[in-house]
């Protein structure tokens, strides 16, 4: 179920409606059998398959709260729940990857016949749901979650619809303390509806429309002018952040006003002046899980400079790897490992009690660099869209980049423009929160005007709601 789409519409009117009417002991059961229908709308295999998971894994955790208090080592029990989760999520998401690579590692038909004579089914954010099981277990074995939580709370804390197809990836410190305790006020809803307006423009108005006018070109990316390919390019990652950004405006405003607050995704990254700055605005509850249960466990900063580095470096590969079963995503990951960890050691050491302000100039110079790096980042991410010629993808795209005297242009490359500079200003409102705080000051008038003019832009560019990007994962 789109969150651009009339089902979801009615799902969460309806939801809002029995949610604020009925007592506080049956709110969270709205919730659940709304989250329910909501996952189950798609497909009611995958729905048993997420049901049993966690059912699973509840048990599994009460087991660990058990251990924990008995004051028993819960190692290996988290260990055990790691590897199921884990199988759970190689096999649905790896498995026609890892007969591919075995059949072309080996020479043996076996493998290649295992691959082409099995069908699977991707389940649903199966990605998403996985790191945050896994994220809980380790809380409970850190300690982080001490007192056993009811099956109700449990299923929820997974299931909750807002964010549970595409993230945001929440710890169980970001909802479980606020479950028993929803809260909304007028600045809330007010907060909840301008989320919910930009979101739907970034997805249905700008990443829509930008996917219209760029897949052309990513057809047959090798006959178009290098110049074409550029702005394609630049156009493909600001389709991504619209796209995702807006599905997490949409799930925050949609919390919002169930009144629950779920972490921000984006703050602006575009604005940003280093690498290491725009992956701290990107995508922040991936980045933020891939450090917290993986770069630091691997030993993080802590065994000198190079295996800090190596430990960055392999992290992301890894988060390469979970957006995809394919070599252009892992080389995604691998870039950006690389990227970050050449930064780090290249970045000048600020010497104490100094604070060094760059002139606009150079901010404009290391932003343009940054973005321009995040590009390349771009293609492998495209490239992995083509499965198994992703390989073949990636080079056509660099042959177009090399057509500086000929090739075909972009049709409608100045509404590309366009949209680029509306994808910039709204990384401004993510960047500078104060200038948000100023609209909705004027809430009262913003709201019916901007609901307004949304509805007659989604009469022109809308489609009918395609689907967000970051579902395939």
């Amino acid at each position: 179920m789109l969150f651009n789409s009339l089902p979801f519409l009615f799902l969460f009117l309806i939801t809002y409606l029995i949610y604020w009417n009925v007592e506080a002991p049956a709110k969270k059961k709205v919730l659940l059998v709304s989250s329910i229908l909501f996952y189950g709308y798609s497909h009611i295999t995958f729905l048993i398959h997420f049901l049993l998971v966690i059912g699973i894994n509840y048990y599994l955790s009460l087991k660990l709260w058990e251990k924990k208090g008995n004051g028993e080592s819960t190692k290996g029990l988290l260990k055990w729940a790691i590897i199921f989760n884990t199988i759970n999520l190689a096999f649905f998401k790896y498995y026609y990857f890892l007969m591919d690579s075995l059949g072309a590692f080996t020479g043996m038909e076996l493998w290649q016949r295992l691959g082409t004579s099995v069908e699977i089914l991707l389940p649903l954010a199966i990605s998403f749901y996985t790191f945050q099981l896994i994220a809980l277990q380790v809380d409970i074995h850190r300690g982080l979650v001490p007192e056993k939580i009811s099956s109700l709370d449990y299923f929820l804390f997974i299931l909750f619809f807002p964010q549970l197809i595409a993230g945001p990836i929440m710890r169980s410190t970001d909802f479980l303390p606020k479950l028993n305790y929803p809260e909304i006020d007028k600045h809330k809803m007010i907060q909840g509806i301008f989320l919910l307006i930009f979101g739907l423009f970034k997805k249905s108005v700008l990443a829509d429309s930008i996917a219209g006018i760029i897949s052309p070109l990513y057809l047959e990316p090798s006959q178009y002018h290098s110049a074409s390919v550029y702005i394609g390019a630049f156009g493909f990652i600001c389709q991504v952040y619209c796209d995702f950004s807006g599905y997490t405006d949409m799930a925050r405003g949609s919390a919002l006003l169930l009144g629950y607050e779920i972490p921000e995704n984006f703050k602006g990254p575009f604005l940003s002046t280093s690498f290491r700055e725009f992956w701290g605005r990107w995508h922040i509850t991936l980045s933020s899980w891939l450090r917290d249960y993986i770069y630091i466990p691997l030993g993080g900063s802590r065994k000198g400079e190079f295996r800090s580095q190596w430990n960055m470096f392999l992290t992301m590969c890894l988060g390469g790897l979970w957006h995809g079963a394919n070599i252009a995503f892992v080389l995604w990951g691998a870039y950006l490992g690389f990227v970050l960890a050449i930064e780090r050691i290249l970045e000048p050491k600020q010497i104490q009690g100094t604070n060094i302000i760059p002139s606009k100039t150079i901010r404009f110079l290391k932003n343009t660099i940054t973005l321009n790096l995040f590009l390349i980042s771009g293609l492998f991410f495209r490239a992995g869209s083509a499965g198994k010629n992703s390989v073949s993808f990636l080079f056509d795209l660099i042959k177009g980049f090399q057509n500086f005297f000929s090739g075909k242009i972009l049709p409608r490359w100045e509404e590309l423009l366009l949209f680029i500079l509306l994808t910039i200003s709204f990384n401004s409102l993510q960047y500078f929160p104060k200038s948000m705080e100023k609209i909705e000051k004027h809430s009262k008038f913003l709201i019916p005007v901007l609901s307004v003019i949304l509805l007659l832009l989604l009469g022109v560019f809308g489609d009918g709601g395609g689907e967000f990007i970051y579902f395939q994962f």
